[in-house]
Protein backbone atom coordinates (compact mmCIF):
# COMPACT_ATOMS: atom_id res chain seq x y z
CA UNK A 1 0.00 0.00 0.00
CA UNK A 2 1.65 3.15 -0.75
CA UNK A 3 0.92 6.01 1.92
CA UNK A 4 -1.10 9.14 1.30
CA UNK A 5 -0.68 12.66 2.21
CA UNK A 6 -3.31 15.16 2.44
CA UNK A 7 -1.68 17.99 3.01
CA UNK A 8 -5.39 19.98 2.79
CA UNK A 9 -5.72 23.77 3.04
CA UNK A 10 -3.68 25.62 5.60
CA UNK A 11 -5.86 27.70 6.43
CA UNK A 12 -9.71 26.63 4.90
CA UNK A 13 -12.27 29.15 6.81
CA UNK A 14 -10.05 31.82 5.10
CA UNK A 15 -10.08 30.61 1.70
CA UNK A 16 -13.54 30.04 1.64
CA UNK A 17 -13.96 33.55 3.08
CA UNK A 18 -12.05 34.78 -0.15
CA UNK A 19 -14.70 33.06 -1.94
CA UNK A 20 -17.76 35.01 -0.26
CA UNK A 21 -18.03 38.02 -2.68
CA UNK A 22 -18.13 35.29 -6.10
CA UNK A 23 -20.33 33.10 -3.88
CA UNK A 24 -22.78 36.82 -3.67
CA UNK A 25 -22.08 37.50 -7.37
CA UNK A 26 -23.55 34.03 -8.59
CA UNK A 27 -26.40 34.44 -6.02
CA UNK A 28 -27.23 37.75 -7.68
CA UNK A 29 -26.85 36.63 -11.20
CA UNK A 30 -29.68 34.17 -10.61
CA UNK A 31 -32.24 36.82 -9.84
CA UNK A 32 -32.04 37.88 -13.53
CA UNK A 33 -33.21 34.46 -14.29
CA UNK A 34 -36.58 32.84 -14.52
CA UNK A 35 -36.66 30.54 -11.22
CA UNK A 36 -35.61 27.11 -12.20
CA UNK A 37 -35.39 27.84 -15.60
CA UNK A 38 -31.94 26.35 -17.22
CA UNK A 39 -29.93 29.04 -16.47
CA UNK A 40 -30.91 29.54 -13.05
CA UNK A 41 -30.30 25.92 -12.52
CA UNK A 42 -26.69 25.91 -13.85
CA UNK A 43 -26.13 29.05 -11.93
CA UNK A 44 -27.57 26.86 -8.98
CA UNK A 45 -25.29 24.06 -9.23
CA UNK A 46 -22.21 26.47 -9.39
CA UNK A 47 -23.53 28.24 -5.87
CA UNK A 48 -24.21 24.58 -4.13
CA UNK A 49 -20.81 23.55 -5.23
CA UNK A 50 -19.36 25.86 -3.57
CA UNK A 51 -20.95 25.76 -0.20
CA UNK A 52 -20.36 21.80 -0.41
CA UNK A 53 -16.54 22.34 -1.05
CA UNK A 54 -16.98 24.80 1.74
CA UNK A 55 -18.38 21.76 4.23
CA UNK A 56 -15.59 19.62 3.12
CA UNK A 57 -12.61 21.85 4.23
CA UNK A 58 -14.36 23.95 6.93
CA UNK A 59 -16.41 21.26 8.78
CA UNK A 60 -19.42 23.79 8.99
CA UNK A 61 -22.70 22.75 7.77
CA UNK A 62 -23.64 26.68 6.87
CA UNK A 63 -20.61 28.37 6.23
CA UNK A 64 -21.96 30.91 4.10
CA UNK A 65 -25.17 31.22 5.74
CA UNK A 66 -25.33 34.43 7.39
CA UNK A 67 -24.10 34.62 11.21
CA UNK A 68 -25.28 37.19 13.85
CA UNK A 69 -21.63 38.77 14.89
CA UNK A 70 -20.00 36.90 18.26
CA UNK A 71 -19.21 38.65 21.35
CA UNK A 72 -16.47 37.61 23.92
CA UNK A 73 -18.64 39.16 26.78
CA UNK A 74 -19.64 36.80 29.26
CA UNK A 75 -21.81 37.50 33.06
CA UNK A 76 -19.46 37.50 35.80
CA UNK A 77 -20.21 34.57 37.80
CA UNK A 78 -21.28 34.71 41.51
CA UNK A 79 -19.01 33.59 43.81
CA UNK A 80 -20.57 31.80 46.83
CA UNK A 81 -19.33 31.96 50.06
Amino acid sequence: MVPVRYTGLPDPKGAFDELRPLRERVRGMQDRFRPFGPDYLILDAVRKALDTAAYHFTHEPDFFALKPQQSDWRPERESKP
